[in-house]
């Protein structure tokens, strides 16, 4: 039961819930394809991406939501974002939509909830948990976890249950690139659950109550806080007042957004060195999301580690970021990038070895 009211909740909480900014995620890609130059599988991974590059294919999974059900599953509003022109070829806006099909509502949701293919990208498993597992508040089988899971099964050649439902090695590879820049977002796997007096509490077991979940830090704001810029493809406006035609900057959102020296653009030798060191993973490759999302939740315990927040203001909750947080950020952002960017391309040799 409780699985169940957690798969609803969390369901209906998607479409706050992405992950790094398009930046962020082209960074990752970057990153994974400076260490595969020149090997077997740059050449086995291009033949699937067919003129994409890791970069432009790691928003992939973000941009398919740019297709509306509601609209005949055309895609709308082309041009809206940069980073989704590639993909906004007569063939890729029927690939998108053909993959918005088969995972729209194949899952178990409810009335005003989200796609189910917008429930892929994160977990919400409560900061008091040492490692991520099935079966916690906030996990489900269709998590970042298992539906990065499902990809690699399925580029693995072996039975693969989803959602998502995905058809063919292409597809799993284009959401993978992107579910590895996910699950390697803090706020992307380890949640903060607060009661009315802005306290934490542990849903696992005191059980979960509808009201303690913060939506993967959506319903944090952030007081005294620059106005944020203009959305980016990656992010929707949330409810509350608006400040020159913007919403209030979200935690969540603080950690999306990645800094320009973090962008795709500066990632150098250097950068790639250093993502070189980066400890490899042991054993089949399907279980390691799981583990990679455990080393990802300590980081979200560092995200939130000295926060105190408010007392619940209708629907959110207000912190007051303490000094030096924004560095702190930064720092570990870069770390996740650099994890990300090179267990990807571990992945990937892995998974296209010759």
């Amino acid at each position: 039961m409780r699985q169940l009211l957690t798969s609803a909740l969390l369901a209906g909480c998607a479409l706050n819930a992405h992950a790094w900014g398009a930046d962020g995620h082209a960074t990752v890609g970057t990153i994974a394809a400076g260490l595969l130059k020149g090997t077997p599988t740059e050449a086995r991974v291009d033949a699937l991406l067919n003129g994409l590059t890791l970069a432009q294919a790691a928003v992939w999974a973000d941009c398919v939501k740019g297709i509306s059900p509601s609209q005949h599953y055309t895609y709308p509003s082309p041009g809206k974002y940069p980073e989704c022109a590639p993909l906004e070829t007569p063939t890729g806006i029927a690939e998108m939509a053909d993959y918005v099909k088969r995972n729209d509502r194949q899952c178990q949701v409810g009335l005003d909830e989200d796609a189910c293919h917008r429930q892929t990208h994160y977990a919400d498993v409560a900061l008091q948990r040492s490692r991520y597992l099935q079966g916690f508040v906030g996990t489900r089988g269709d998590d970042v976890v298992g539906a990065l899971r499902t990809a690699i099964l399925v580029l693995q050649g072996k039975p693969a249950v989803g959602p998502p439902n995905l058809e063919g090695r292409r597809e799993a590879l284009l959401v993978l690139v992107h579910l590895v820049g996910d699950l390697h977002q803090p706020l992307h796997v380890g949640a903060v659950y607060l009661d009315a007096q802005g306290e934490r509490v542990d849903p696992d077991k005191s059980g979960l109550d509808e009201n303690s979940f913060t939506v993967g830090g959506n319903s944090i704001w952030v007081v005294g806080a620059p106005k944020p810029p203009a959305p980016p493809a990656s992010t929707t406006a949330g409810p509350g007042p608006v400040a020159a035609g913007f919403g209030p900057l979200k935690l969540h959102t603080l950690w999306d957004g990645v800094p320009d020296k973090f962008k795709p653009q500066r990632v150098n030798a250097a950068w790639l060195a250093e993502a070189r060191k980066i400890r490899l993973s042991r054993g089949d490759p399907a279980d390691w999301p799981a583990r990679w999302a455990s080393q990802s939740l300590e980081q979200a315990g560092l995200a939130f580690e000295g926060l105190k927040f408010s007392a619940k203001q209708g629907s959110h909750w207000t912190v007051v970021l303490p000094r030096g947080y924004s560095a702190k950020a930064d720092a570990i952002k870069r770390q996740q990038l650099t994890i990300a960017g090179a267990k990807l391309a571990q992945l990937l040799k892995a998974l296209f070895p010759n």
